[in-house]
């Protein structure tokens, strides 16, 4: 017996409703997967950009300010992030500032900001070894007793008390004209005056020198033969022979405020400003904050910051100076004009019982003098002008010199990691305690999330 059509038929309907229904199932999830796709891709995406544009937020001022690239506060409303998933509103972002700045990032910001503009500051160091020979001054070594200690506290004396020496100054003048020593005189008492000036104004100063204290005083011609040695060991300092860290140092010089206001321009005094041109003032409302001190001693107090570095620069100018009028004749001449009335007034004030030879005293004359014009050039650098590096008219008056150029020597022997640490301490003053350079940023969508962090490329491959 044939089977009817019509039960085939049913049969094969029924086939078909299961065949499409696991294919409609199929194609479904299929579909969905791929739409899942889509929006992670959507996601991934704007996470991606939306971290981007929270790195270009970075402060413009600080930047200028210092050369560095850092986040602080991110006003963001994920407007990129948004723009690109507002058919989406089951995704949503969030995120958080990382790697905070420190001392090796700015290492690498200064080496990156000073290589297109180290050049134009970088130039030769202030001070060369210079040779000095105390014994000359002392009188150490000379048999006989010829050293300043047989007639320093008498002129020193005079100096101080001029007046108790009224009575007896006649004899003394009347014995330099018989000598034929009378214009020998007029240079004695200018001489006196500008020492008498000179101890009244500054007699002395502490120069510190690492852990070495030196008295630099106006009658202690033997001092020299301290600041000698300390600046001897402080020059035998290995120093660094890379290119970055005479960048660092170069920035550390020309970056922050000192002391001095202004300096002396062909305009007037110009405020004192950084590298690029921008007045401290700005950067710190008009306070002067003496940094460059503080770069140089480490410590908080502007008045110890002030004298540590003015004793410095004292001492700096001392070599310099003295060793400038060492070989200058004419001042060598004058110095031994005054020797010679100093020895005639030894003569006399000692009741002709002690006589001592010009040349002995012609050093320690040089001292004085060498003395009385460091003085001079100190004051001059702090009030904002400048000095030639080296007095002599051989060499024109080399090279002048302002308060900022001595310390592109001083900071060359602070050790680079105490320099680095300190720079970031008044960075951080003025920009911020916490300074960021990467985000880490999270999109998400349902349960499932897409994770993102990035830094700024200059600190990223500083390895």
């Amino acid at each position: 017996m044939k089977r009817r059509l019509s039960d085939r038929k049913g049969t094969i309907t029924l086939f078909l409703c299961i065949v499409l229904s696991a294919a409609i199932i199929l194609e479904s999830i299929y579909i969905k997967g791929a739409y899942r796709r889509k929006q992670e891709v959507i996601l991934a995406s704007a996470v991606s950009h939306q971290t981007e544009q929270i790195l270009s937020q970075f402060d413009r001022q600080y930047l200028d300010w210092y050369g560095i690239y850092a986040l602080d506060s991110i006003e963001s409303d994920h407007a990129v992030f948004d723009e690109m998933t507002w058919k989406y509103p089951d995704m949503s972002f969030e995120y958080e500032l990382t790697d905070e700045f420190d001392s090796d990032d700015l290492r690498v910001s200064i080496s990156e900001y000073m290589r297109l503009r180290g050049l134009a500051f970088e130039g030769s160091g202030i001070m060369d070894r210079l040779g000095v020979s105390i014994s000359g001054i002392t009188g150490s070594g000379s048999k006989s007793s010829s050293g300043i200690e047989t007639w320093l506290p008498t002129f020193k004396d005079y100096i101080l008390n001029r007046e108790s020496y009224s009575e007896i100054w006649s004899s003394i003048e009347d014995e330099c004209v018989a000598q034929g020593m009378e214009k020998n005189l007029s240079y004695f008492y200018s001489f006196v005056d500008e020492m008498d000036e000179i101890w009244k104004r500054n007699a002395s100063a502490v120069m510190e020198i690492g852990d070495t204290s030196v008295e630099l005083s106006l009658f202690d011609p033997t001092c020299m033969g301290d600041l000698a040695d300390a600046m001897d060991g402080y020059m035998d300092y290995e120093l660094p022979s890379i290119v970055d860290r005479l960048l660092i140092n170069e920035y550390a010089a020309f970056s922050f405020d000192s002391r001095v206001s202004g300096y002396e321009g062909e305009d007037g005094f110009e405020e004192e400003s950084n590298i690029i041109g921008i007045p401290f003032s700005q950067i710190h409302d008009d306070e002067n904050t003496g940094d460059l001190e503080y770069l140089l001693t480490g410590r908080d107090s502007k008045i110890f910051n002030n004298g540590v570095s003015y004793g410095m620069i004292l001492g700096t100018r001392l070599i310099l100076d003295f060793c400038a009028y060492l070989m200058d004749e004419s001042v060598m001449s004058t110095a031994y004009m005054v020797a010679q009335v100093i020895s005639i007034m030894i003569w006399i004030t000692s009741f002709f019982t002690v006589y001592i030879d010009p040349t002995a005293i012609q050093y320690t004359i040089v001292f004085f003098m060498a003395f009385a014009r460091a003085v001079k050039d100190a004051s001059k650098l702090i009030s904002g002008k400048s000095v030639p590096l080296f007095y002599h008219d051989s060499v024109e008056d080399v090279a002048d010199t302002t308060y900022r150029d001595y310390f592109r020597v001083f900071l060359l022997f602070i050790p680079e990691d105490k320099l680095l640490d300190r720079m970031l301490t008044v960075i951080r003053r003025d920009c911020g305690d916490h300074l960021f350079t990467g985000v880490a940023s999270k999109g998400n969508l349902g349960d499932d999330s897409y994770e993102v962090r990035r830094r700024f490329e200059l600190y990223e491959n500083r390895e």
